[in-house]
């Protein structure tokens, strides 16, 4: 078969690019891996423009937002879908120091429209040093979404896990399995740490796991206080995240549900708290902490996506319209997450492997 493109990976990122890349083709091809424990499939999807540890804005926290928030509410109007709702957030403060850092914020025009001091006790919940409430928070319903992707583009898609050495190439076209394609995005996650075309980029693999608990205490809206609490329906919540990059052990581990624990119990009764079920998912993050958007310098037409960590719901909708503004109207890529910035990063296997590719 002859396609425009192929997408490699369903995550969220890969979704949304399907999703976007339909407007200018419905000749594509999206190869899902076979892989429960991306971090995709086990987001809790929660997104808001702030870094709450150092109550300030994330790195383009405010610009992400407001572009994914519409991105997410235009895809359910058009869909007929209910994936994505606003949210309350509050943080429990953890210092008196940390409370008037945000009370300084919310007077500030940058901030106010985006946090203020909420000032109610929150049933159930130890709050000393008071609570913060952020305004522009939202929950994308990520295992839900993700499923509507993959029924909605049934006949694009292959459950099997990409084969980097099948890929060939003819007359600047790529070769898979009998298939040809014009251009190839690598949506891979963790994966692409294996593929030579793009191993030499910093990807970082970060552990996080999150429980599911029964409780009658938690609130039934998001609070986090170094961890986070969602509501799901009736009495069962989301707890998490841990982040570990140095654990590669595939299944959840005693430790991690340890200390999610300990510290959901500084702000409520753990006697009130029944896990009922443990998850996790490795992330992709960089060294700089910043994803990775481009062109293969050497492969033509081949583009990866990929190096957003836990924030993936909050980026993906807006670095890939900057990624196919690239590519359609030569717009360039901004330059902190162009994978031009570790071109120094190829080494002499790359490079051969690259050459051997399209010569």
């Amino acid at each position: 078969m002859e396609y425009e493109y192929l997408i490699v990976g369903q995550g969220i990122t890969g979704s949304i690019l399907a999703n976007k890349l339909a407007y200018y083709s419905e000749k594509f091809k999206i190869i899902n891996y076979n892989d429960v424990n991306s971090s995709s499939n086990v987001a809790a999807g929660v997104m808001h423009p702030m870094a709450l540890k150092r109550g300030t804005l994330s790195w383009r926290g405010k610009e992400f937002y407001e572009f994914s928030n519409k991105f997410y509410e235009n895809f359910d109007n058009y869909n007929n879908t209910k994936y994505y709702k606003k949210h309350s957030l509050f943080r429990i403060f953890n210092s008196f120091d940390e409370q008037n850092n945000w009370t300084g914020k919310s007077n500030d025009d940058i901030y106010n429209s985006i946090l203020s001091i909420d000032n109610n006790n929150i049933e159930n919940i130890n709050q000393p040093f008071g609570t913060g409430l952020v305004k522009t928070a939202s929950r994308l319903n990520v295992k839900e979404f993700l499923e509507f992707i993959k029924n909605k583009y049934y006949k694009n898609i292959s459950n099997n896990n990409f084969q980097f050495e099948e890929v060939k190439m003819k007359n600047k076209i790529f070769l898979y399995k009998g298939d040809s394609f014009k251009k190839i995005f690598m949506c891979e996650g963790i994966n692409a740490i294996l593929n030579p075309m793009f191993n030499y980029l910093p990807i970082i693999s970060n552990k996080g796991e999150l429980i599911t608990v029964n409780s009658k205490n938690l609130p039934k809206y998001i609070i986090n206080s170094g961890v986070f609490s969602l509501p799901l329906e009736g009495d069962k919540f989301t707890i998490g995240s841990t982040y570990n990059h140095r654990d590669y052990f595939s299944g959840p581990t005693k430790e991690a549900r340890e200390e999610l624990l300990k510290k959901i119990n500084k702000i409520t009764n753990l006697n009130d708290i029944q896990v009922l079920n443990q998850d996790y998912g490795f992330r992709p993050t960089t060294v700089d902490r910043k994803p990775l958007i481009g062109e293969h310098p050497i492969i033509k037409n081949l583009y990866i996506i990929n190096g957003m960590g836990s924030k993936a719901v909050l980026m993906a909708p807006l670095l890939i319209k900057e990624l196919l503004e690239n590519i359609f109207n030569s717009n360039n890529i901004p330059i902190n997450v162009d994978i031009s910035r570790f071109y120094n990063k190829l080494e002499v296997k790359n490079i051969e492997y690259a050459n051997s590719l399209i010569n």
